[in-house]
């Protein structure tokens, strides 16, 4: 490896060599389209690090290094940079030396490129082609192209920060340790050895990653990824391709037919505008996180259960609708033999269970509701969009008072069956070699890694929503809203919103709430629930609901042909740690509601609450004993040293300040300051007061019991 430091504008610089180069993009000379080019096989990473300065009017953030990386298959050159003028000029030079354009580009991996980009923004003007930018929302920015200079975002591939991304994709890893924002430090502030080894450190670690995105994508496909999903889509796109000709070869059809028909049925059963986003507004629920009330604020011994795979296991177990959806008159057999889009109204409803289930964010309208943190405990009345999974579990979970039964006012209805095999081969493949890995002693490789992430992908590709707006970026954010263009990117598409609306409402009704209300009749006492895993109380009972649940699974897995070894845990209810009776081992525990409680394991605290760091619950006190004393209904304030919370200060015009000493004068045009801030964590009274209420009442009657 050469590292050259560029102090002087004009200075001799030597760059690798572009041996390869990969040719990409799409032509369609019929429709006078030409979107390919040639993307040099040059693996480059991008990074800087930035100081803190508290001015007058608050935070502001200056760049005092910069570091870029290129590299091919015989060297690597790092290039370290300490002012502007230099890092613009180099810009300029790597261009030049690499003929960079429209029509010929290198990427700058970048980890974070959302920060970097506030520094870099005002000072490159940016290319303006269709393609040369792309950004998720406003500030999140996943591709900007300067001359053919391509910086793009990698941990939208990778997930996580660049250490996770290192251990994931390549041999060099992170270094332990950072460059504190908070110290301050100029253009002309010496790095010491261990600092100057950092800052090398990331950006080959972007290198490497970039040659690992050229070996697996973008040499065999001819594309670069933008995100981990877009991965999986791809993937897709190619098995229905593959599929589809093998159709057209197996009945010697007309080459292309199988698919165009595949692609027609696709289109007929997309929603118009509309109703699609009526489904993601009412009917598309996620996971259901929620603790019970009784048990908020009081420490407890629970067992942890969780789902193995619970979204895979559904895409390969649970059905889907396989035709347009059709209106229809409700009668109560469609719930058992038809996929079901309901809208209901209830009247009178209160709970049967401990257990509020509904989300107050997915009601249409409501009279007089009661809430629980959010859920709705009773009302007078209140109107639904729900699936049939979610009609079902609602009526176990909530009755009428006057014994009325629900009113179905509109009922549209789908015929049954699986998600389609090009989707379905791929959640298999991922399953298959995680679990071989994992069976092998190999949990800790970077395949394995590989695998799981792109595992728990497939059901981010599934609901992932149709875009209907640009972001666009021109010395400043702009929205541009597309909404007329929403039956031109369903063309584009072959999965269907409604099948992940199906998957996530089967995965949370099939394998979590029915299993939560089998317990809660049978008496056991269920603690916190979040997505795919149930908290509860030691109980002989349990075990035998479980044990049930994972033989009607083990079924399911044996009618679908699905009997290699390694799918032999998949849906299925699992413990991690058990006595050696073989019982599971409940640990201590302590919820302030959803997304707020804590666990000891191994004698340490592990806390998972809401914006706050796992490791801050250490400020709450000295002993294990003392962080469970002072996690309660009180709440906690942590100061800023204590809190660990990081906050984000934009600036978007020019500023300047005497940083460092000997003073210097820095100046950017734009700039993100990231500064630590207190944290707080309290609860609303009406929470408080609602758990008083339902855990005296319980004390006093036996409600729910």
């Amino acid at each position: 490896m050469r590292v050259c430091d560029v102090t002087i504008k004009g200075g001799p610089l030597y760059f690798p060599e572009a041996i390869w180069s990969v040719h990409c993009g799409r032509a369609d000379h019929k429709k006078g389209i030409d979107n390919t080019y040639d993307i040099l096989e040059i693996f480059g990473g991008y990074d800087t690090e930035t100081t803190n300065i508290r001015q007058a009017d608050g935070w502001a953030a200056y760049v005092y290094h910069f570091q870029i990386s290129l590299a091919n298959q015989r060297e690597t050159v790092v290039y370290l940079f300490r002012k502007w003028e230099v890092f613009l000029w180099f810009i300029d030079e790597l261009v030049k030396n690499y003929k960079l354009g429209e029509k010929r580009k290198l990427i700058l991996w970048v980890a974070n490129f959302s920060f970097e980009f506030q520094f870099l923004r005002e000072r490159l003007e940016w290319d303006s082609g269709e393609w040369d930018f792309f950004a998720k929302e406003e500030r999140q920015p996943l591709k900007a192209t300067y001359h053919g200079l391509e910086f793009r975002e990698a941990l939208a591939i990778s997930g996580g920060d660049l250490a996770h991304l290192a251990k994931t994709y390549c041999k060099t890893q992170k270094l332990v340790g950072d460059l504190d924002y908070s110290v301050e430090r100029n253009f002309s502030t010496e790095l010491d050895e261990k600092a100057r080894a950092y800052v090398i450190n990331d950006v080959v670690i972007l290198s490497e990653f970039s040659e690992r995105m050229f070996k697996d994508y973008i040499r065999p496909h001819k594309k670069v990824p933008m995100t981990k999903t877009s991965i999986l889509i791809d993937e897709y796109k190619r098995n229905l391709k593959r599929i589809c000709k093998e159709r057209d070869e197996r009945l010697n059809l007309e080459n292309g037919e199988s698919l165009r028909s595949w692609m027609d049925f696709i289109h007929s059963c997309q929603p118009d505008e509309k109703t699609y986003k009526t489904w993601f507004t009412y009917l598309f629920r996620g996971g259901y996180v929620h603790a019970n009330a009784l048990y908020s604020d009081i420490e407890v011994r629970a067992v942890p259960r969780d789902i193995t795979s619970s979204y895979p296991a559904y895409m390969l177990l649970g059905y889907v609708p396989v035709t347009p959806f059709k209106k229809v008159k409700f009668t109560p057999e469609l719930l058992n033999n038809k996929c079901c889009i309901l809208r209901v109204q209830y009247d009178f409803i209160e709970q049967t269970t401990p257990h509020s289930i509904e989300s107050k964010n997915k009601i249409v309208s409501v009279v007089n509701g009661v809430y629980d943190n959010g859920r709705l405990v009773s009302c007078d009345s209140c109107e639904l969009w729900q699936t049939e999974h979610d009609y079902k579990v609602f009526n176990l979970f909530y009755r009428s008072k006057t014994g009325q039964p629900p009113t179905v006012v509109e009922c549209y209805i789908a015929d049954r069956g699986e998600i389609p095999p090009y989707v379905t081969d791929v959640v298999k493949k991922y399953y298959l070699r995680k679990n071989e890995l994992k069976a092998n002693g190999q949990k800790k490789t970077q395949e394995y890694s590989v695998c799981k992430a792109a595992l728990n992908s497939n059901y981010g590709a599934c609901v992932k929503k149709i875009r209907l707006q640009r972001v666009n970026y021109n010395h400043g954010w702009s929205i541009d809203s597309v909404s007329a263009d929403y039956y031109k990117e369903i063309e584009k598409t072959i999965l269907l919103p409604q099948w992940g609306i199906w998957i996530t409402a089967g995965s949370r009704c099939q394998f979590l709430l029915n299993t939560l209300y089998k317990l809660t009749r049978a008496g056991v006492e269920c603690v916190y629930l979040d997505t795919d895993s149930i908290k509860y109380r030691p109980c002989h009972k349990a075990e035998k609901i479980f044990q049930h649940y994972n033989n009607s699974i083990r079924r399911h897995l044996h009618n679908r042909g699905l009997r290699n070894k390694h799918f032999s845990d998949l849906g299925m209810y699992d413990v991690e740690e058990r006595d050696k009776n073989g019982r599971p081992l409940a640990v201590r525990m302590k919820t302030l509601g959803a997304k707020r409680y804590i666990c000891e394991i191994d004698g340490e605290v592990i806390a998972t609450v809401a914006g706050m760091p796992k490791m801050s619950i250490k400020q709450l006190g000295e002993t294990v004993d003392e962080i469970f004393e002072n996690f309660n209904f009180y709440g906690y304030a942590l100061t800023p040293d204590m809190s660990g919370k990081l906050t984000t200060k934009y600036r978007d015009t020019p500023h300047e300040a005497l940083v460092g000493y000997p003073f210097e004068k820095m100046r950017e045009l734009s700039s993100v300051a990231l500064y630590q801030i207190p944290f707080t964590m309290s609860l609303g009274p009406e929470y408080i007061a609602y758990c008083a209420q339902v855990q005296k009442e319980h004390k006093e009657d036996g409600r729910f019991m």
